[in-house]
């Protein structure tokens, strides 16, 4: 993790290291406020950090919808979740609408529909992020709880 901060020429600050080190032993994704008291930061520094770390690939930042305390009860409201990746190269990200958990997916098959789509379109797709939303397998076997599935960690082929 460290060592593509030190390669993109960046520094390893205290903050960078707390919110790194936060995010690893988080139990699952999540939010920057949560990510900022688990590593004693202020908010907006860890907002830095993060924005940072997903711009380098090393964290997955997915928006979640769930009911935020700061909101009227009963509403609907998107939060942004943040893990670190362990995947290296292109992926997407399933989210747990249960447990939050977020699986880390590589399609092949994706990729070439996506291209398909571009050039039967004519547009130039330079890039694009695909969240898939649902529950786990742990979820729906009923035996929810955080973290990825028995057998689901890490990217999928």
């Amino acid at each position: 993790m460290f060592e593509h901060l030190v390669a993109a020429g960046y520094k390893l600050t205290a903050p960078r290291r707390r919110v790194v080190e936060a995010l690893r032993t988080a139990a699952g994704p999540r939010t920057a406020q949560e990510v900022a008291e688990m590593a004693c930061t202020s908010v907006a520094s860890t907002y830095r950090v993060l924005a940072l770390l997903v711009s380098l690939g090393v964290v997955s930042e997915v928006e979640d919808g769930g009911i935020a305390a700061t909101f009227t009860p009963g509403t609907e409201a998107r939060v942004r979740r943040y893990a670190l990746c362990t995947a290296s190269g292109h992926h997407h990200h399933f989210i747990c609408r249960s447990c939050h958990t977020v699986i880390e997916v590589a399609s092949e098959a994706l990729e070439r529909v996506l291209a398909e789509l571009g050039q039967a379109s004519g547009l130039c797709i330079e890039g694009h992020e695909v969240t898939l939303r649902g529950q786990c397998t742990r979820c729906q076997d009923g035996r929810g709880g955080h973290g990825a599935p028995e057998g689901q960690e890490g990217a999928y082929a």
